[in-house]
């Protein structure tokens, strides 16, 4: 039987000069409680963008524009076994008017270099860094 992977896609929201962050819930299989980006799993026949479209609207609401910019791939292991091959894209958000899903419990909007005062997962720190060299 091949291997079973997870294909996730990561959205670092940006409107004017801030981002977006995303407190997780407690009850999150994956890194509970920590400060996240939007993003979920693409479901199948969907394209990359489609499913970032569509997990940002659930999650935030937030409807964001075409224009998109490539930050970089990872991948890693679930708590379940499962590989998981992710993808991380700038996008512009159309507004600012977040209601958060319950996987959520607060939001914040951020200038990029204050990414380092929150108890984010650490391999997005490295992609809002590189998205805006920091």
């Amino acid at each position: 039987m091949p291997e079973e992977h997870v294909v996730v896609v990561t959205g670092i929201v940006k409107l004017k000069d801030k981002i977006l962050l995303l407190k997780r819930n407690s009850k999150m299989e994956m890194h509970p409680d920590k400060w996240s980006l939007p993003g979920g799993k693409v479901i199948s026949g969907e394209t990359l963008f489609q499913a970032l479209q569509r997990e940002i609207k659930e999650e935030t609401n937030l409807e964001i524009k075409e224009a998109k910019k490539y930050i970089s791939d990872y991948t890693f292991t679930r708590p379940s076994g499962k590989n998981t091959v992710g993808f991380c894209f700038l996008v512009d958000a159309k507004n600012n008017k977040v209601r958060l899903s319950k996987e959520f419990t607060n939001f914040t909007w951020i200038n990029p270099d204050e990414i380092g005062n929150y108890d984010i997962i650490p391999y997005l720190k490295e992609d809002v860094r590189k998205a805006f060299s920091l």
